[in-house]
């Protein structure tokens, strides 16, 4: 309430500052009259976009952790070999986050279609089209 007070008083002496003084000959009048500045209540802003863009919201946004990387930059770093159903994958991105898939799952436009021992074959759907990619498991460190 004080800074509205301060703010307020701040506001009234540059329009009295801005003001033209008295011409020669008149007299100034003994009040000065200001208009009633008041802050909106608090509260969330709303904006009518009216079909435009919302200039507020940002035009990037950054992926979360829970959202599914873009397939493309995924690398195949490890394969477990079980039953039909209890294999499974262990796809990275770039940022070291693992990402474990079983047969049929997706992440992404990906879905992993079939897990080999060396590799893990997926269908990619992308404008309308499927491809199918294999992706090799990296090896570090070969022994011989």
């Amino acid at each position: 309430m004080r800074a509205e007070r301060v703010a307020l008083f701040g506001v009234a002496f540059a329009v009295a500052l801005l003001l033209p003084g008295p011409a020669h000959g008149q007299v100034e009048p003994d009040t000065l009259a200001v208009a009633s500045v008041s802050s909106p209540p608090m509260g969330t802003a709303s904006y009518d976009a009216g079909g435009r863009r919302d200039p507020f919201v940002p035009l990037t946004v950054e992926l979360e952790p829970s959202e599914d990387p873009r397939f493309e930059r995924l690398r195949l770093t490890g394969v477990f070999l079980g039953s039909p159903t209890n294999s499974l994958v262990v796809l990275e991105d770039p940022a070291r986050r693992g990402f474990f898939l079983r047969a049929g799952q997706s992440i992404g436009n990906a879905r992993l279609v079939e897990i080999r021992p060396q590799s893990a074959v997926f269908d990619i759907t992308e404008y309308g089209t499927t491809r199918r990619t294999v992706l090799e498991l990296e090896r570090t460190g070969e022994q011989p």
